[in-house]
């Protein structure tokens, strides 16, 4: 008689994999979670996740069950945690391989066993199935400690030559204090000129008004910044001096920047968005 495939003498755990997907929107990071149409926690919200195939490894089962139950197409993932709870599951003794990612907030279905796909805000996230909660904060751990390798120095006096200081300024380019002034002396910031690259330096304008007249110039120079990935942008504390506003205001506005690899943040910005 034949001998069965993947039958053993001693009981061995089930794998799983679970995605972990912070989307950028425009002013916040949201968490993608689907709900379950299946037991158990039918009716929950989770992870998108599942069952490792026999011929697949942990991430190429991950993007697959992540296509299946919220149509999302991704490619860079970063497995972060590894949960082993004896209980985590009730159906059998089932490991779970986390991943996470960074993308553009885009539409969502869901598919296969989820019945629904959805985002929401980090602050309004609903109480989720098995260990998921604690799967969440490793995650945002792991994701801080990531970010944090993209801070913008505190004190900067000079520049490598790919690294471009970004202040902020007025539209009428006089560079008279704080961070434009520096520019100005060092870095190759034009007197009359208010906005964009200039030597090694790129301004915003943050004297025009409140946040959302700023947000169009962060938003153009944040695409600036992906059509040059060769450049190292260095954010300064933009509006943060003379034109008097919080980091809490200023921070937001660069959700968008969140998965850009080439844009540095100040720390007090980081805070904010994480």
């Amino acid at each position: 008689m034949e001998a069965q495939k993947y039958t053993y003498k001693y009981p061995h755990p089930a794998v799983t994999t679970d995605c972990v997907v912070f989307g950028v929107a425009r002013r916040k990071l949201e968490i993608l979670l689907v709900e379950r149409g299946n037991e158990p926690y039918k009716g929950c919200w989770a992870f998108p996740g599942g069952f490792l195939n026999m011929d697949e490894n942990a991430k190429q089962g991950a993007l697959r069950e992540l296509k299946e139950e919220t149509g999302l197409e991704l490619q860079n993932i970063k497995e972060f945690g590894t949960f082993t709870d004896v209980d985590r599951d009730p159906r059998e003794r089932v490991i779970s391989i986390a991943f996470y990612a960074l993308t553009k907030k885009s539409e969502v279905k869901g598919g296969d066993d989820a019945a629904k796909a959805q985002w929401f805000a980090l602050d309004e996230v609903p109480p989720l199935a098995f260990d998921h909660d604690l799967m969440l904060n490793n995650a945002i751990q792991t994701l801080k400690e990531d970010l944090m390798k993209r801070i913008t120095p505190e004190f900067i006096r000079d520049l490598k030559p790919n690294e471009i200081f970004v202040f902020g300024s007025n539209l009428a380019g006089a560079h008279g204090g704080g961070a434009a002034y520096l520019a100005y002396q060092r870095f190759g910031a034009v007197m009359g000129q208010g906005v964009g690259l200039q030597g090694q330096s790129y301004a915003i304008p943050t004297m025009q008004g409140g946040p959302n007249t700023i947000l169009p110039y962060v938003e153009e120079f944040i695409e600036f910044t992906k059509q040059h990935p060769e450049l190292t942008f260095l954010v300064t504390k933009i509006g943060c001096g003379i034109a008097g506003f919080r980091p809490s205001e200023i921070a937001p506005l660069f959700a968008g920047a969140v998965d850009v690899e080439n844009i540095y943040l100040p720390q007090d910005f980081w805070e904010e968005l994480i």
